[in-house]
C-alpha cells in the first residue's frame, strides 16, 4: 500500500514537472537577426540565422572590419539537445575554414539572447596565436510595416 502510494506521488510529481517546465528553444527559435551586445566590438559583430527547411539552419557570420563588416559567408548550423531525446534545442555549432583559419562556432542560446564562443586556430605559419572568444548577442526585433494599397488610376 506504502509502495503504491509513493509510486503514485513520484509519478503525480514527475507529471507536474513535466508540464511547469518552460520549452527551452527549438531550432527555430534561433532563427533571425542577432547584433553583438558590445557595439565596440572588434570581433563578431552580426548573426544572421536562417531556415533551410526541416529543421535545417544556417548562419550567416559577419566581422568587424573597416569600413563595412566583413561578410564570412554562409554556412550551416548544427543545433542540439542535451540528451538524445531532447528536442528543445538551446546550444548549436558551426565552422568556417578561411583559408588562412579556422574558426570553430559554439552556440548557446537563453531566450533574449545568444552567447557565442569562438575559438579561432590559424593555418598560415603566420606565427600567430590561436584565440578564443565570448560574445553576447541580442536579437534584433522584426518590425512589421502596414502596407497602404494606392489606387492604380488617379481618382477625379
Amino acid at each position: 500500500m506504502m509502495k503504491t502510494a509513493l509510486s503514485l506521488a513520484a509519478a503525480s510529481i514527475a507529471l507536474t514537472a513535466a508540464f511547469a517546465s518552460p520549452t527551452l528553444a527549438a531550432p527555430g527559435d534561433f532563427v533571425g537577426t542577432w547584433v553583438n551586445k558590445d557595439a565596440n566590438t572588434r570581433g563578431i559583430t552580426r548573426l544572421v540565422i536562417t531556415s533551410a527547411g526541416r529543421n535545417t539552419l544556417n548562419i550567416r557570420v559577419f566581422g568587424q572590419c573597416h569600413p563595412t563588416d566583413c561578410n564570412w559567408g554562409t554556412t550551416q548550423l548544427a543545433t542540439y539537445g542535451v540528451n538524445v531525446q531532447d528536442t528543445n534545442h538551446s546550444y548549436g555549432s558551426a565552422n568556417y575554414n578561411k583559408g588562412f583559419a579556422n574558426t570553430f562556432l559554439g552556440l548557446g542560446y537563453a531566450g533574449k539572447q545568444i552567447m557565442l564562443q569562438s575559438y579561432t586556430q590559424f593555418l598560415d605559419n603566420s606565427g600567430r596565436q590561436n584565440y578564443y572568444s565570448r560574445e553576447y548577442f541580442h536579437k534584433i526585433p522584426v518590425v512589421k510595416v502596414p502596407i497602404k494599397h494606392l489606387p492604380l488610376s488617379p481618382n477625379r
